[in-house]
């Protein structure tokens, strides 16, 4: 299984926002400082996911079916450090382009355009000209392109195109990236470049989660703190188990509960205080007659729940429905009476008048005589007149009429009714008596007096509301019931109880004193935590924010990615690999040096580098130079390069700093053999290397493009000017021969336009140059070959350039040199010496000679 398809089958077990990182370092995107935010937030919300895929099409294509893709240009540029040129920067797509510029002169700034768009192992920003442009500008730039035998132009930052990364980039950062500072591996396979995203990604998230984190802990609220008496209630447990699991419905639900449950803090301090008391007696007293109040307080409220009960209630109701219907069918027998005299007789106002007539008969007219009297003497009891015979037989149907079930059974529900209706009416809710024990209890009791005067008040409105109700045809029942009230009382009146059994016992008053001082302390905690509801809800909101972020950070870790990291590289690092990196080191004179793996750390694998064969153990400082590793990094691009199919562009930045001369040739070397097969591209402002590279060109026969970048002339002598040749001191002895060609074909043109004076000075710059070009000649092909460097190197063998060196050649050359010091403005003309300026004709055969000369001495070296 290639390297790639295993990277996507251990994402699958990462999480989804692991994956989005992946996708993007793939991709060469750079994340943002909200791009890091939102995945904090999306790691906080939750660990994993299913969201982002990552495959095999998100890796930057390197087969041999992707076209190569080449630069052409950079142009257009806004805003792109301090770079400001009117000619784009323009690159051969074959061979080699050399670059030069010097310190300052933007050649840098170019690079670091190309870094961010190539395929790279260390990143870095594009920064605007922060000397003049704000922190909202940003910048712009337009890249022209080959991609295959297709050209394009690509706008620089956006969009993003996947086929740039087939370019490979390096500078001295990216050495470090291959050579870490504890010396990692100095090869990865450039799929692990996914890795190390998620590596860089994760640091910096656990980073920013830190700030989180302090942030966080910045602002946690001071909770109530159990004291030594509360650690073992409930809701000190409550508070030493506080964490982002406790949900508020559970401080709420331990608020209600226990605060249900408890006696009143002023209670219990009434307690604790008759429990100190000196005088027990006393306290024995009036606890007592607490005992009788709070037990008259029981009975007078199931006294008037017995009243206001639903049962009384529907007996009550029950009755006027019974007194209605008895009502009713006394109206129907009373209708017997219609035909009498008087209309009304049975009906209710006549049965009083009857019932009047009864009394009046049986206690004052006729007593001991059964009524009504009916016989011949006897009067009406209501108009005192005789009775004659219709009138003792009405009288008798009237008496019949009253005695009869039905009406009987009326007069009795009517009293009932009357006598209950009544009772409720009298029924006196509170009463001074009770009033009075209330008001003796509130100072020792203010809950419960609270909740039976609550309770009388609910009582009071019951009743007057079934009054109400009686008079017509609804019915209303309690809704309170004494049950809460009740149970208070008990548990007062048991706990009064406790407290009197206790102060006739010292040894009981000591131990109740212990219970009731550390149920206080209880009831404070209690009344503390619901003073502090919403702090403690706040820190509940804190401390799950915390968790969620620790949680996060631990998402974050950076120790499976490292070893997975390691894993794959020992997996992924063939033999073909290995034997290239040999040959690149081995080219760079890199013997007696082999890599031995120490660890691994943040998805970097360090090595540390050994010598071969060496008899002492010795660390990496005493024997292993800054040119060593530079060679090692450079040897690893290269390697890299090697094992790229695309044979795409490649890019670098001062590659040989620190380098011996030796390796310099050698890079040079290895450079120019890479630009036959594919576009490379150095950026140098070492005007020895550019020598070198032309060398190792001219060597092979390798075309070599010159462009410069410069600081314009203009006042501000901005960066980033473009030129299309080198400067004079960077060009080497065959382009400044034909640079001489092309300025004395200008002169040779001009001259007729000119006076004496001006072609004096034009020809004094040329003769100059072509003195240089001597001198150029010499350090070259003359001593530079005996004496490298300056003398830094000997090579014995080229003594044969003297050897074969002629006193003609001498002779040529010192007169050519005389001639053209001559010429050249060094030295003020004699005025003994009438100096005439040499003619066109004559120069044109002294460039002749000198070229002539120069490849006649040159083939000395072979």
């Amino acid at each position: 299984m290639a390297l790639e398809e295993r990277i996507v089958a251990w994402s699958r077990e990462r999480p989804s926002w692991q994956r989005e990182i992946m996708r993007r370092t793939a991709k060469g995107e750079l994340l943002s400082d909200a791009d890091y935010d939102q995945l904090i937030d999306t790691i906080v919300a939750t660990s994993n996911g299913s969201g982002t895929a990552f495959g095999l099409e998100d890796f930057p294509k390197t087969g041999t079916d992707e076209p190569p893709v080449r630069l052409l240009s950079i142009s257009k540029m806004d805003h792109v450090n301090a770079l400001a040129s009117e000619q784009p920067l323009t690159f051969s797509p074959e061979g080699l382009t050399i670059v030069y510029g010097d310190n300052a002169s933007g050649k840098s700034g170019y690079a670091r355009l190309l870094k961010r768009i190539a395929r790279v192992r260390h990143r870095e920003e594009v920064l605007s000209d922060v000397f003049r442009d704000s922190a909202t500008e940003e910048p712009t730039a337009v890249l022209s392109v080959r991609l295959g035998d297709e050209e394009d132009e690509i706008p620089w930052p956006t969009p993003n195109r996947e086929e740039l990364q087939r370019v490979l980039f390096y500078d001295g950062s990216c050495r470090d990236a291959y050579i870490a500072s504890e010396s990692s591996f100095p090869y990865r396979p450039s799929a692990l470049i996914v890795m190390d995203g998620l590596i860089t990604a994760c640091v910096e998230i656990r980073r920013r989660i830190d700030q989180r984190l302090s942030r966080n802990g910045s602002s946690a609220v001071r909770v109530p703190a159990p004291s030594e008496e509360t650690q073992h209630t409930e809701a000190a447990k409550f508070l030493h188990q506080l964490s982002g699991k406790t949900t508020v419905d559970a401080l709420d639900e331990l608020i209600l509960r226990l605060d249900g449950e408890q006696p009143s803090l002023g209670e219990l301090r009434h307690e604790e205080a008759s429990l100190r008391s000196a005088n027990r007696t006393k306290e024995r007293l009036d606890l007592k007659r607490r005992l009788e109040k709070l037990r008259a307080l029981h009975d007078h409220i199931q006294e008037l729940y017995g009243e206001l009960s639903g049962e009384t209630l529907t007996t009550l109701y029950d009755g006027r429905e019974q007194l209605k219907a008895l009502q009713a069918a006394a109206d129907v027998v009373a209708r017997r009476f219609e035909s009498e005299p008087i209309t009304g007789a049975g009906s209710s106002s006549w049965a009083l008048l009857w019932h009047a007539a009864r009394r009046f008969s049986q206690e004052k007219a006729y007593p001991e005589r059964r009524f009504p009297v009916v016989d011949s003497e006897s009067r009406c009891v209501l108009c005192h007149q005789s009775l004659d015979s219709p009138a003792r037989d009405r009288l008798a149907r009237f008496e019949a009429f009253v005695q009869a079930d039905t009406q009987t059974q009326l007069n009795r529900a009517r009293t009932a009714y009357d006598d209950r209706v009544e009772t409720l009416r009298n029924l006196v809710i509170r009463p001074g008596a009770v009033a009075g024990n209330l008001r003796d209890l509130e100072a020792s009791h203010p809950s419960l007096v609270n909740s039976y005067s609550s309770l009388l008040d609910s009582y009071e409105v019951a009743r007057n509301r079934t009054l109400d109700c009686i008079l017509g045809d609804e019915r209303f029942y309690l809704a309170a019931e004494p049950t809460e009230v009740l149970g208070q009382l008990s548990e007062v009146e048991t706990r009064t109880q406790a407290l009197a059994n206790a102060l006739q016992d010292p040894g009981a008053a000591t131990q109740r004193l212990a219970t009731v001082t550390q149920k206080r302390h209880e009831v404070d905690l209690l009344l503390q935590i619901k003073r502090s509801r919403e702090a403690i809800a706040g820190e509940i909101e804190r401390l799950r924010e915390r968790e969620a972020l620790e949680a996060a950070k631990a998402a974050a870790a950076t120790g499976p990615i490292t070893r997975k990291i390691s894993e794959f590289s020992e997996e992924s690092i063939t033999e073909v690999v290995r034997d290239a990196f040999t040959r690149e080191t081995d080219r760079l004179k890199l013997e007696r040096v082999t890599l031995s793996r120490t660890r691994a750390q943040k998805g970097e694998l360090l090595h540390q580098p050994k010598l071969v064969g060496a008899r002492q153990a010795v660390k990496l400082p005493q024997v292993f130079s800054e040119g060593e590793r530079t060679a090692l990094g450079i040897a690893a691009f290269f390697t890299e390069a090697q094992v790229d199919n695309t044979r795409s562009a490649l890019i670098l930045d001062d590659p040989v700093t620190s380098l011996d001369h030796i390796r310099r040739r050698h890079v040079a070397t290895r450079l120019v053999t890479l630009s036959v097969e594919r576009q490379v591209i150095v950026f140098t402002h070492d005007v020895a290397f550019v020598a070198d590279l032309k060398q190792a060109a001219r060597s092979q026969e390798t075309s070599v493009t010159e462009r410069s970048v410069e600081r314009s002339r203009a006042e501000e002598q901005k960066p980033g000017t473009c030129i299309e040749k080198h400067p004079w001191k960077a060009k080497d002895v065959p382009a400044r021969l034909q640079e001489l060609r092309s300025s004395l074909a200008r002169i040779k043109k001009s001259a007729p336009t000119w006076d004496q004076g001006a072609y004096e000075d034009a020809l004094a710059v040329w003769a100059g140059n072509l003195s240089e070009t001597w001198e150029r000649i010499f350090s070259q092909e003359i001593v530079g070959p005996i004496l490298a460097e300056g003398g830094l190197e000997v090579r014995p063998r080229m003594v044969k350039v003297i050897a074969r060196f002629s006193d003609t050649d001498y002779s040529e050359f010192d007169a050519s040199y005389s001639r053209v010091s001559t010429w050249a403005r060094r030295h003020d003309k004699s005025p003994r010496v009438n100096y005439v300026a040499p003619s066109i004709s004559d120069i044109e055969r002294e460039l002749d000679s000198v070229d002539a000369w120069f490849k006649r001495v040159k083939r000395y070296k072979a």
